[in-house]
C-alpha cells in the first residue's frame, strides 16, 4: 500500500532509523572505532532520525515545516558522511566530510525553533522537546572542531566529549523528558515531573557554561561546574524515578513499559557516576575509583550506559506508542495585513479596503461566540450593546504602568504616536481628549467573511502628549468548535494579531472578558502573535480585557502581562455617544 504523501516524511525517518541501525551494527562488528566514536555514530545513524520521528509536528492541514522536511531528507546522507569523517585523520578533509552533519544539526535546531516560536514556551514538556532539538547544533559544531583538530581553550578530549554530551544529555534526554511529560500523572508526581523537566531543559547549557569557565580558569569555575553537574544529575535521577513510578505503569504496551523501565533505572545509575566525576574534578579527589583523569572509566560506565541502556531503549520504547501532545496543533491561518511606516486613523481608507457593509461593532452578535466556557445570556445588556455597537461609544482612559515599565515606555510612546498605532498612554485621557471611533466594513482580500475595523483616536483634537490611535481589523476565528474574536493591528511590515477567547467575567458574572491566555497546556489558539508574511510568532505577552456594566455605559479593565509580570493596566470609562444606545429608564 502506498504511503500517503503527507506521511512520507515520518516514514522516511523510520526507514532511516532501521537502515542506520543496520549500518551501525556493521561498523561496530568491523571494529573501526573505539567506545566514544561508536556512541557518536549511534547518535548520527539511529537516535537522531528516531528523535525526529518522535518530534514530528504536522500542521493542521497535514503539511510539515520546511526545517523538518530538510532535516529528515538530509539526515541519512549526512549521517553516513559524519560517520566517515570519524574514521579520517583530523584535518581539512575530515572537516569537509563532517560538514553535512553539522548542517543537519542546524536544520534540526531550526525545526526546534519553529516549534518554539510558533507556540511559545508552554507547556514545559513541549519546551523540553524544543530544547532537545535546539541543543544538538552544539554537538554538530563540536564535531567540526573535533575533526579539524581545533580545541580552542579546551583539551582535545573535552571537544570530543562535547559531541557526545550534546547528542545525548543535550538532545536525546530533553526529547525523552518531553515525551514522558505528555503522559505525566496528576498530583505531586506530575508536579515533580514538570519541575525536574524544567531543570533538564536548562541543565546542558549550564554544564556547558561551567566547563567553559573551568577551561578559561575563571574564579570559582570548578565550584560552578560541580554545582551545575550536581543539580542537573540529581534532577535527572529524580525525573527518571518519577517516570518509573508515575509514567511507566500508565502505558498499555508491555514491551514499551519494559524498555522505559530499563532506561529509567540505567540513567539513574549513570547520573551517579556523573556526580562522582564532577566532584572529583571540583576537588581533585578520588571517589569509588573515579578521579579527574577517569575519562575511560566515565566513557565505559557513564557514556555507554547513557547510550545503550538509556537513550536507545527509551527512544525505541516511546516509538512503540507515541503519546499525544496536549498543546495545540500548529497551522493557525494568519492574515497578511501589514502597514507602512505610518498607520493612523485613515490607514484603511488610504489602502482602499473599506466597504459600505452595514457593521456597527467588534462583533455582529455576541451569541455567535457561545461555547462551554461562555454563556452570552449571562452578559448584561449594556455590555452586549457595547460589543455589538462599538463605534457609537467614546472612551476615557486611565493608565497604570507597573515599575519599571513606565520608564521604559518613555521612548516607546513617541514612536507609537509617530506611527499612529497602539500608542498606549502614560497619562489619563479624558475630557476633550476622549477617544472617539467608527466601525467600518473592510475587505483585505483574504477570503475572510464579515470583517470590520474599529478605529478609535483622538489625534485630531490633542497634542502628542495625549494622542492615542488604535486601528484594529476584527473577524471571527473558529478552532476545535470554539469561536475566537481575532483582531489584527497593522504595524510596519506586518501586524499584531490577538486571538481572544470570550469568557463570562466581572464580580457579578454579567461582564464579558476577552482573554489571550491559552487554556492549560497551551491547548487552544488564544494568544498574541507578531505576524509577518502570514507567519505568526507567539509573543511572551498576554492580555485580559474585562467589560462590566457601569451606570449609563460600561467600564473596562485591560491588563497586559509579559511572562506573568504586569506591564500596565488601562481602565476605560466607556459612554455611548448615540442616544439610541442610552438605556431605557426603569419604570417606577
Amino acid at each position: 500500500m502506498a504511503v500517503p504523501e503527507r506521511d512520507r516524511l515520518p516514514a522516511l525517518a523510520d526507514a532511516s532509523t532501521v537502515l542506520g541501525a543496520a549500518g551501525w551494527l556493521a561498523v561496530v562488528l568491523v571494529g573501526v572505532f573505539g567506545p566514544i566514536r561508536d556512541i557518536v555514530a549511534l547518535a548520527m545513524l539511529v537516535l537522531v532520525p528516531l528523535a525526529l520521528r518522535l518530534a514530528d509536528t504536522p500542521r493542521r492541514d497535514g503539511s510539515r515545516s520546511g526545517w523538518y522536511r530538510a532535516a529528515v531528507v538530509g539526515q541519512p546522507v549526512a549521517a553516513v558522511a559524519g560517520v566517515v569523517s570519524l574514521a579520517l585523520p583530523r584535518g581539512p578533509t575530515a572537516t569537509l566530510v563532517a560538514a553535512p552533519w553539522t548542517l543537519v544539526t542546524v536544520l534540526v535546531a531550526g525545526f526546534g525553533a519553529w516549534r518554539l516560536l510558533g507556540r511559545g514556551p508552554w507547556p514545559v514538556e513541549e519546551l523540553a522537546v524544543d530544547a532537545g532539538l535546539l541543543y544538538i547544533v552544539v554537538g554538530g559544531a563540536a564535531l567540526l572542531f573535533d575533526r579539524s583538530g581545533t580545541a580552542l581553550v579546551f583539551e582535545p578530549l573535552i571537544v570530543t566529549l562535547t559531541i557526545v554530551h550534546f547528542h545525548y544529555a543535550g538532545s536525546a534526554l530533553p526529547v525523552l523528558a518531553g515525551l514522558a511529560g505528555r503522559d505525566a500523572p496528576g498530583g505531586y508526581r506530575g508536579r515533580l515531573l514538570r519541575a525536574t523537566t524544567a531543570i533538564v531543559v536548562v541543565g546542558p547549557g549550564i554544564i556547558g557554561i561551567g566547563i567553559t569557565a573551568a577551561a578559561l580558569d575563571l574564579p570559582f569555575a570548578a565550584a560552578v561546574e560541580f554545582a551545575g553537574v550536581a543539580a542537573f544529575t540529581v534532577a535527572v535521577a529524580v525525573f527518571s524515578l518519577s517516570v518509573l513510578v508515575g509514567v511507566v505503569p500508565r502505558r498499555e504496551n508491555g514491551v514499551q513499559r519494559l524498555l522505559l523501565g530499563v532506561a529509567s533505572i540505567a540513567v539513574t545509575v549513570s547520573m551517579g557516576f556523573a556526580v562522582l566525576y564532577g566532584l572529583a574534578r571540583a576537588t581533585g579527589g578520588t571517589y569509588l575509583g573515579i578521579n579527574a583523569a577517569s575519562f575511560d572509566l566515565m566513557v565505559t560506565y557513564h557514556g555507554q550506559l547513557n547510550a545503550y541502556a538509556f537513550a536507545l531503549p527509551a527512544l525505541v520504547g516511546w516509538r512503540l506508542a507515541i503519546p499525544a501532545t496536549r498543546s495545540r496543533q500548529p497551522g493557525i491561518a494568519f492574515g497578511r495585513l501589514r502597514g507602512g511606516w505610518r498607520i493612523g486613523s485613515a490607514f484603511l481608507d488610504r489602502r482602499g479596503v473599506t466597504t459600505d457593509a452595514a457593521v456597527t461593532g467588534m462583533v455582529t452578535t455576541v451569541d455567535e461566540y457561545a461555547h462551554d466556557g461562555f454563556d452570552p445570556d449571562a452578559v448584561a445588556p449594556a455590555v452586549t450593546r457595547f460589543y455589538e455597537h462599538s463605534g457609537a461609544y467614546e472612551l476615557s482612559v486611565d493608565p497604570a504602568w507597573a515599575t519599571p515599565w513606565r520608564t521604559l515606555a518613555a521612548p516607546y510612546r513617541p514612536i507609537a504616536v509617530r506611527v499612529g498605532q497602539l500608542s498606549v498612554p502614560r497619562q489619563a485621557i479624558d475630557g476633550d481628549a476622549v477617544l472617539r471611533g467608527r466601525v467600518v466594513g473592510v475587505d483585505i482580500g483574504e477570503g475572510q467573511a464579515d470583517q470590520r475595523a474599529w478605529i478609535r483616536s483622538n489625534a485630531d483634537r490633542v497634542d502628542d502628549a495625549r494622542r492615542m490611535t488604535y486601528v484594529g481589523v476584527y473577524d471571527r476565528s473558529v478552532a476545535d468548535d470554539t469561536a475566537f474574536l481575532r483582531v489584527a493591528f497593522p504595524l510596519p511590515g506586518g501586524n499584531l494579531t490577538g486571538i481572544l477567547r470570550l469568557e463570562n467575567g466581572g464580580s457579578d458574572g454579567d461582564g464579558l472578558a476577552l482573554s489571550s491566555f491559552p487554556t492549560p497546556g497551551n491547548a487552544d489558539d488564544a494568544g498574541l502573535y507578531l505576524v509577518v508574511g502570514g507567519v505568526g510568532l507567539r509573543l511572551p505577552l498576554n492580555e485580559r480585557l474585562v467589560v462590566v456594566p457601569d451606570g449609563d455605559g460600561v467600564r473596562a479593565t485591560h491588563r497586559v502581562e509579559a511572562l506573568g509580570l504586569t506591564l500596565f493596566t488601562l481602565t476605560y470609562g466607556i459612554r455611548p455617544t448615540d442616544e439610541s444606545l442610552e438605556p431605557e429608564p426603569t419604570a417606577e
